[in-house]
C-alpha cells in the first residue's frame, strides 16, 4: 500500500489559486477513529471562507498550514480503529467529518470518527450523497431550531440554493406547509411541489412569520421588514448572524443562529428520504484537482448547483 497521498490543500490563505495538489503521509488510525477512501467529496461555504483566511476554522488553523480542505465525504472504509463498533473495511459510508477545527476531505483518504459515518448502500451509492451532509444537517437542525407550528407555514429564502433547496424538502417531509421566498423560479422539480413568493411581496407588509434565512447578510436584513413583532426567524450564515439577531431583536422578532452539528440520527433519516426519492440535490461532478476553480466559481455564484469533488483514482 502506498506510504503517501494526495490532496487538495492550501499552503497559505487567500485566492482560489492556493489550492494545490500536495502529498500526505499515509494515515494512521487512532481507537476511535476510520480511515476513509474517499470516493467523493462536496464543497460548502465555509471551506470558500476557510480558504481566504475568513471564519473560525481558518483561525484554528492558521498555524496548521498546509491545510487539506473539505468536511463531507461519501467513500470506503479502509480501516477501523479498535474502538469503533459497527463499521468495517469494505463498507460504503458518508459524513460530516472533522467539523470545524478539522476538515480534509478534498483529498484520496481521510479520517473519521466513527460517530460521524453512517453505512450506505451499495444500490443507492452515489456521488451526490457527500452533498446531502453539511448542507443537508444545516438546514435540518435550523427547521428543528426554528419551532414552527405546523398549523402555520414555514419560508425559506434562498430555495434556489443547497441548502435553500434540501431545507424545502427536508421541512415538507417533515409534514410542514413550505413556501420558497425566490428572485427567479424554482426548478419545474419544486416548482410543482412547492408555493413561491417573490422577496417584494414578501415585505411588502409585515406579518407574524417563521421564516429560515439560508442566505445572510443583505437579503437576510431585507427579509425583516416582511416580519411583525412575534415573529421567529433562523439565520443561518455565521458572518452575519450577530447583525441580524441584533436588528431583529429591535423590531420585537425572535432571531436565532444556527451552527451545525454531527448526528447520525438525523443523517440517516437524510440518507432514508434520499433512498425514497424524497430528497434531490443539483449537482455537479468536477474533478478533485479543479477545486480552485470551483471556489472561483461558487465565489462569483455563477452556479447553485453543489459542486461534488471526484479525487484521483
Amino acid at each position: 500500500m502506498t506510504r503517501d497521498y494526495q490532496a487538495m490543500a492550501i499552503q497559505a490563505f487567500g485566492e482560489p489559486g492556493v489550492l494545490k495538489p500536495i502529498s500526505l503521509a499515509y494515515p494512521t488510525v487512532a481507537g476511535d477513529e476510520v480511515l476513509v477512501k474517499v470516493l467523493s467529496a462536496a464543497i460548502n461555504p465555509i471551506d470558500v471562507k476557510t480558504r481566504a483566511g475568513i471564519g473560525f476554522a481558518a483561525e484554528q488553523n492558521k498555524h496548521n498550514l498546509p491545510l487539506a480542505l473539505g468536511y463531507d465525504l461519501y467513500g470506503e472504509v479502509v480501516e477501523c480503529g479498535e474502538q469503533v463498533a459497527g463499521l468495517q473495511g469494505g463498507d460504503l459510508v458518508m459524513g460530516m467529518v472533522g467539523f470545524a477545527a478539522h476538515p480534509g476531505t478534498y483529498a484520496q483518504y481521510a479520517k473519521a470518527r466513527g460517530n460521524e459515518l453512517i453505512k450506505v448502500d451499495k444500490e443507492s451509492a452515489e456521488p451526490v450523497l457527500a452533498g446531502l451532509c453539511l448542507a443537508g444537517l444545516t438546514a435540518f437542525q435550523a427547521i428543528n431550531k426554528l419551532e414552527c407550528p405546523k398549523s402555520l407555514p414555514l419560508y425559506v429564502n434562498g430555495a434556489n440554493g443547497s441548502v435553500g433547496s434540501l431545507a424545502l424538502q427536508i421541512a415538507a417531509n417533515m409534514g410542514y406547509r413550505v413556501v420558497a421566498i425566490t428572485r427567479s423560479a424554482l426548478p419545474q422539480e419544486l416548482a410543482d411541489r412547492f408555493e413561491q413568493i417573490s422577496y417584494d411581496d414578501f415585505v411588502k407588509s409585515s406579518a407574524k412569520r417563521y421564516l429560515l434565512d439560508v442566505v445572510g447578510m443583505e437579503v437576510g436584513m431585507h427579509c425583516l421588514q416582511g416580519l411583525s413583532a412575534q415573529s421567529v426567524m433562523v439565520t443561518v450564515p455565521t458572518l452575519s448572524q450577530a447583525q441580524i439577531i441584533a436588528a431583529a431583536q429591535e423590531q420585537r422578532v425572535q432571531a436565532k443562529g444556527v451552527l451545525v452539528v454531527k448526528n447520525t440520527s438525523q443523517l440517516q433519516r437524510l440518507y432514508s428520504w434520499y433512498c425514497q426519492d424524497k430528497l434531490k440535490l443539483a449537482h455537479r461532478c468536477m474533478p478533485l484537482s479543479t477545486a480552485g476553480v470551483a471556489h472561483q466559481q461558487i465565489e462569483q455564484n455563477s452556479s447553485k448547483e453543489k459542486v461534488i469533488l471526484l479525487p484521483w483514482s
